[in-house]
């Protein structure tokens, strides 16, 4: 919504909405910004509105599973920190590329569970990897537009924290 709204917003006849989108010509000239507010802002057309409407239904269906590994903080420390390191991560996309969503964040939330699981826990979820795999696979190649650099980087950087995550509740005594 913010970036439809924006959208009628211009700067020297430029709509708003493409200053906040990452632009990696951009990002390396030093709009660093570019890193957080893409995460946020979705440009008002096709592409924008699906991926806006895909990653609230993926909120709103495993908001519950992420409530069981996350509290409040984390749950939004590890989804802005996530969102970030795959932003970061799609800058080897090449210099021409602008891109934006939430997906690194939802995929660095989703690998935390796992990583989060494994330490806190003791185990493998076997079946949990398996499903990440899978939607990981399919949303990141299914599509040719889909930035899967920045999904890649939100899990990875999301493995890290909930491992961490996971060892400070497991050693907190009950």
């Amino acid at each position: 919504m913010v970036g439809t709204i924006l959208a009628f917003v211009a700067i020297d006849g430029v709509p708003v909405t493409l200053f906040l989108l990452q632009e990696n010509d951009a990002v390396k000239a030093g709009w660093v910004w570019e890193l957080l507010t893409s995460i946020v802002i979705a440009p008002p057309n096709v592409l924008g509105i699906a991926d806006v409407a895909f990653n609230a239904i993926a909120i709103a269906w495993l908001d519950g599973f992420f409530s069981g590994a996350y509290n409040r903080w984390q749950y939004y420390s590890v989804f802005l920190i996530t969102g970030i390191a795959g932003n970061v991560f799609s800058l080897a996309n090449g210099s021409k590329t602008v891109s934006f969503g939430a997906s690194g964040g939802l995929f660095g939330l989703l690998a935390g569970v796992i990583s989060f699981d494994m330490v806190s826990n003791r185990r493998v979820n076997g079946m949990l990897v398996v499903w990440f795999l899978a939607i990981f696979i399919f949303s990141s190649f299914a599509f040719s537009d889909v930035d899967w650099l920045a999904h890649l980087g939100g899990a990875l950087v999301g493995l890290a924290l909930g491992g961490v995550i996971g060892i400070r509740q497991r050693d907190i005594p009950i």
